[in-house]
């Protein structure tokens, strides 16, 4: 930008001291027909750089509002399972819901936006002899198994990192012919936010 103030300061300098040429000789004509198109060169070019300028800074107001993605929730209280089959794990209680993208009436946590996402899930049953199982899943596939034989009080946990789609579902389930208890300690929880967009 200063080059181009210099630049018009030294054009308006020669085209006013007319470099010795007579100002209705042809050379001064053409002399201030350049200087015209230097001008219209250097306001297309502040032009431009004017757009530039505010794409940059449209760029930087998407980076400020970013997506906030976090969830948190816990099972109700009692006794889940055993059941014959793999059944959905519905975590009711919200502990914390930034976002809103998970669902409590249905146990699925529902992408946003494309991104990296962190999920972490505890289990607890306390019936001595009865298995524990549950998976996580993304969309139809699953992801984690965590089982284990219950001795008393018995805890399992687990974690991950997804790549998930806008869209993409996630959530858990009790495996078939296993079983799962929650109280008022918050034993059982499902858990998930947003590390970044893509």
């Amino acid at each position: 930008m200063r080059g181009a103030v210099l630049l018009l300061v030294l054009l308006f300098c020669v085209s006013a001291e007319g470099g010795g040429v007579d100002r209705g000789s042809q050379s001064s004509v053409l002399a201030e027909r350049e200087i015209w198109s230097e001008l219209r060169a250097i306001k297309n070019m502040v032009g431009e750089q004017e757009v530039e300028l505010q794409t940059h800074k449209d760029n930087v107001a998407s980076l400020e509002k970013r997506t906030e993605v976090a969830f948190s929730a816990a099972l109700s209280s009692g006794k889940f399972g055993p059941y014959t089959t793999e059944t959905p794990l519905v975590y009711r209680r919200s502990i914390t819901n930034l976002g809103g993208a998970y669902s409590s009436n249905t146990g699925v946590f529902t992408a946003p936006v494309r991104g990296a996402y962190y999920f972490r899930f505890t289990a607890m049953n306390n019936k001595h002899g009865e298995n524990m199982a549950v998976n996580l899943y993304r969309n139809s596939q699953r992801i984690i198994h965590n089982s284990k034989q219950n001795d008393g009080n018995t805890f399992i946990s687990n974690a991950a990192v997804l790549h998930l789609n806008q869209g993409d579902e996630v959530y858990m389930r009790l495996h078939e012919n296993c079983g799962l208890f929650e109280n008022d300690d918050t034993y059982n929880t499902f858990s998930g936010f947003l590390l970044y967009s893509m």
